[in-house]
């Protein structure tokens, strides 16, 4: 047969063979254990050693010392020669008990009645108490009803009888996850969205002079791109309500790129090899993306993207929604704009911009874009914004019908496309040998900057939108493994001729507020833009052109918002936003190339200074080990060393960024699934070492908040910053009774709050007030000299807030602590006062200026009313003088404390160096 045996309370019980090697949680604590085979070992269930016995007190003869009246200004009893060495003190274990009552604990020596001479209840005789036999012992109410474990007939796994060997991953794929229903909708409802800004941003695409005759070709490229890209990524992602196509970003640099090899090739180019040769070029972008996507996953370098400082990365972004617009405006005026170069481009602006004509053309579209940017300033909700497109299709349609006035019915113009098809198809381009036969490689060459810009944007972009993503979903995400699927994706994109794609943060959280929470939703979305792309035809003539130049409009006031705006928070520091501000004037100034690799290169240069220092985690301690300094009694002590566990420290260090915390919460997630140690419950950080904080870092403290909201942990911070501590009581972390996150001046005021709801868990924050020599019994070399130590102590009452003596007072006395809490302060010279320790009853201090005779360390100030007896040193040498046994005791005793004050600091020093 096997053995369950719990280690951690004891719980044992016999199992089948079968079971060997198996986990389950143990049915007393819950803590997993393996079954083992059964040893046979003879010893088994026998506990050895022997039992401690009873330390009888005996109270020496002090009658002819308590005869003599006390002198006037003693400050105790006189002594008297005592022969403690004497036979009168020779225990006699042969004669009769003493007696403790079980009221309130007085020793009671026989002879003297049968009732406790302190308060007044029976006393029983130790005979007389019976034997309590394991088997009397009635725990069944306290057991779970009917919870089967693992070696039970009828176990079907749980929460309580878990086979711990198999645990499921809650990130596998399934095609139905949240439901069909909301699915479909879902799907539905981000398809069709998709559709609309796929159109907006072909428009964008051909923009540029020349460019507009190419516009069927770029929307089929688009279309395809959004269908292989949903469909494809929904089955390789394991974000599974996540969205791609092509995205603003990406188009943007796209539209660049393509704009820029029609400028080169115009002029020394026969006209029939710039289409395949741009088409050549969206194709190889979207698979050099693809492919420079999944070797950066395949190298799990995802988690260390998030390193990279957001801010200067985002004023490049920012520069590129200015260009957006810029676009936006080229096309809806129809302006030949000189993009060769920044300046050219703000001159032929300026010049081929027509106040009066214009604005009449682009009022519509402008007016329509800001009432998107505005209604979508706090949202993401996708039902909203399709509803506001289609009332804006729908009016702009009737306006065509009934207005009679002509600049209203002009509201309901399509798009103006070439002669012939609005869409080429997929098909009709593959069929077609200009995509092979009259590429010129040379070109897409020279223009591969651009490739590479697309490159850097969409691994930096998406590592954005991954992390806002995971605290809508509310568990972390592989983002290695997202940058592998998103790279296959875009190679197939690639080979299907489309454009590169990019996780949509906007679709996908509006995708997620419809209800989608599952693969089905982006399949859904690709089927419905495959249906678009062969039907393009009859649809693109309904929606009048201010609704895709309202959402091109929109797009770009939205990456200025998003990038430049919504990446600041509490932790942004100065320069931190010079440096947002200074990459976003470098792009619109230099041009987007230059800005980029400005931007890259200043954030190589932050990244690798910080990252430089060490990592955030200093120290990771335990609450059994590392204390406060807090003097408490043994039995609270014992408590302490045994539910420790409990409390979790965590020293951090250096500057806080994103990576930084996507680590840290990976450490509390590891600890918090560690069943070789008790549950976490409170998780202590120390900010003392920490030098700053980068704004993405919000993001880690938010999913911070969810893992412990989800796990019941109550987050202590302790030696905060004053930004983090606001940001906390602004979001509803901190600041109220209730609040998940409590915050400290420091590590040690953490730790005793911590320790003292430990304490109160096990029913021993609050214990029996007990008389000085009753808390001495215990940790007393010589118990039986106890009496004729209290005889030399004089009692002392202190008020809270008095001090029993200063910092820099000469030291003539110390004292032993019988009820009260008092604090070690340490006054600095500049003013401030630091708590360094906290006594309780049972404690001795100013015992070193005893022996040393130099001037008080530190202020002993009474934190509460205090109960204290004094020994001076004039006492103290009478004492050895008349009775060397006792001092010794009193040295022993003494030794012993300090001895135990040494192994903990040894204890300690050893954790923080592991």
């Amino acid at each position: 047969m096997a053995i369950f045996k719990c280690e951690s309370c004891g719980y044992e019980r016999v199992v089948p063979d079968g079971l060997t090697g198996k986990r389950a949680k143990c049915p007393g604590c819950g803590r997993g254990v393996t079954i083992v085979a059964d040893e046979a070992d003879a010893g088994a269930g026998t506990v050895n050693g022997a039992v401690p016995s009873e330390v009888e007190m005996e109270e020496p003869d002090v009658a002819a010392a308590q005869d003599e009246p006390l002198p006037a200004g003693g400050d105790g009893e006189p002594l008297k020669p005592i022969d403690l060495d004497g036979g009168e003190l020779d225990v006699n274990l042969e004669g009769p008990e003493d007696v403790i009552c079980a009221a309130c604990g007085h020793v009671q020596e026989p002879g003297h009645g049968a009732a406790c001479s302190r308060c007044g209840e029976p006393l029983k005789a130790v005979e007389d108490l019976p034997e309590v036999d394991e088997s009397e012992i009635d725990v069944s109410d306290l057991a779970e009803p009917d919870a089967p474990q693992v070696w039970d007939a009828d176990f079907r796994g749980g929460a309580d009888g878990e086979n711990l060997e198999t645990v499921g991953d809650p990130d596998r794929w399934r095609l139905l996850r949240g439901g069909k229903t909301l699915n479909l909708y879902a799907g539905v409802v981000s398809g069709v969205l998709s559709l609309f800004f796929v159109y907006s941003l072909s428009l964008l695409a051909a923009s540029q002079g020349g460019m507009h005759q190419y516009l069927p070709f770029l929307l089929g490229t688009a279309l395809t791109g959004v269908i292989v890209g949903s469909i494809f990524f929904s089955f390789m992602s394991r974000v599974p309500f996540a969205l791609v196509g092509p995205e603003t970003v990406l188009t943007a640099v796209l539209f660049l790129f393509m704009g820029s090899m029609y400028r080169y090739m115009a002029d020394t180019f026969a006209p029939e090899l710039i289409l395949p040769t741009i088409l050549a070029g969206v194709a190889v972008a979207a698979m050099l993306t693809g492919l420079s996507l999944l070797v950066l996953g395949r190298l799990k370098l995802g988690e260390y993207i998030r390193y990279i400082p957001l801010q200067i990365i985002g004023g490049v972004i920012g520069g590129v929604g200015v260009f957006v617009l810029v676009g936006a405006f080229a096309w809806m005026g129809d302006l030949n704009l000189d993009w060769s170069n920044v300046y050219s481009l703000g001159l032929s602006l300026v010049t081929n911009f027509n106040l009066s004509q214009d604005l009449y053309t682009m009022g519509p579209s402008v007016i329509f874009g800001l009432i998107l940017f505005f209604a979508m300033f706090r949202t993401k909700n996708s039902l909203f914004l399709l509803a506001l497109i289609l009332v804006a299709v729908g009016a702009g349609n009737a306006a065509g019908i009934w207005a009679t006035d002509p600049a209203i019915r002009d509201l309901s113009a399509p798009v103006a496309f070439p002669k012939g098809s609005l869409l080429v198809h997929l098909v009709s381009v593959l069929k077609s040998p200009m995509l092979f036969t009259d590429i010129q490689w040379s070109v897409i060459k020279s223009h591969g900057l651009y490739i590479g810009a697309m490159v850097i944007l969409a691994v930096l972009t998406v590592m954005y939108r991954i992390t806002r993503l995971e605290l809508i979903r509310g568990r972390e995400s592989d983002l290695s493994r997202e940058y592998s699927a998103l790279g296959v994706t875009n190679m197939v994109s690639g080979l299907c001729c489309g454009m590169p794609v990019s996780l949509s943060f906007g679709r996908s959280a509006g995708s997620y507020a419809s209800g989608g929470r599952g693969p089905l939703a982006g399949i859904v979305a690709g089927v419905i833009c495959a249906v678009g792309l062969f039907y393009a035809d009859f649809i693109l003539p309904m929606i009048p052109r201010f609704v895709p130049e309202g959402l091109l409009v929109y797009a770009g006031l939205d990456l200025i918002r998003d990038w430049m705006l919504r990446t600041k928070s509490s932790f942004t520091s100065r320069s931190e936003l010079w440096l947002l501000r200074f990459t976003f004037a470098a792009t619109i100034l230099l041009g987007l190339l230059e800005g980029i690799g400005f931007g890259v290169a200043l954030a190589l240069m932050v990244t690798v200074s910080r990252a430089g220092r060490g990592g955030a985690v200093r120290n990771e301690l335990s609450g059994s080990q590392h204390t406060s300094n807090v003097d408490r009694a043994s039995s609270q002590q014992r408590v302490l060393k045994e539910f420790g566990d409990h409390i979790h420290i965590m020293r951090l260090q250096g500057f806080i960024f994103l990576g930084s915390m996507e680590q840290l919460i990976r450490d509390i997630r590891r600890r918090l699934e560690d069943e070789n140690q008790l549950s976490l419950e409170y998780l202590v950080l120390d900010f003392r070492l920490a030098r700053g904080f980068a704004s993405a870092s919000s993001f880690g403290f938010a999913k911070l908040y969810k893992l412990a909201v989800e796990n019941r942990v109550q987050v202590v911070i302790t030696s905060a910053p004053l930004e983090l501590e606001s940001h906390f009581v602004s979001l509803g972390y901190a600041g109220d009774e209730d609040g998940q996150f409590k915050i400290f001046f420091n590590l040690d005021y953490a730790l005793e709050w911590c320790e003292n709801r430990v304490l109160d868990a096990e029913g021993m924050l609050e214990i029996r007030q007990k008389t000085l020599p009753e808390l001495l019994v215990p940790i007393f070399p010589e118990p039986r000299y106890i009496p004729a130590l209290m005889k030399v102590l004089k009692r002392e009452v202190v008020q809270a807030g008095e001090a029993v003596f200063r910092q820099g007072d000469s030291s003539d006395a110390m004292y032993f602590v019988e009820s009260g809490r008092l604090d070690v302060e340490l006054e600095l010279p500049d003013g401030r006062i630091i708590r360094l320790k906290k006594v309780g009853p049972g404690a001795v201090f100013g015992e070193m200026g005893i022996y040393t005779l130099s001037p008080r360390s530190a202020t002993i100030r009474a934190a509460e009313k205090c109960v204290l007896y004094r020994m001076t040193l004039r006492k103290l040498d009478a004492v050895e003088a008349r009775v060397p046994r006792l001092v010794t005791a009193i040295n022993r005793f003494l030794i012993n404390l300090l001895s135990e004050r040494l192994a903990d600091s040894n204890a300690r020093v050893r954790e923080l160096m592991l």
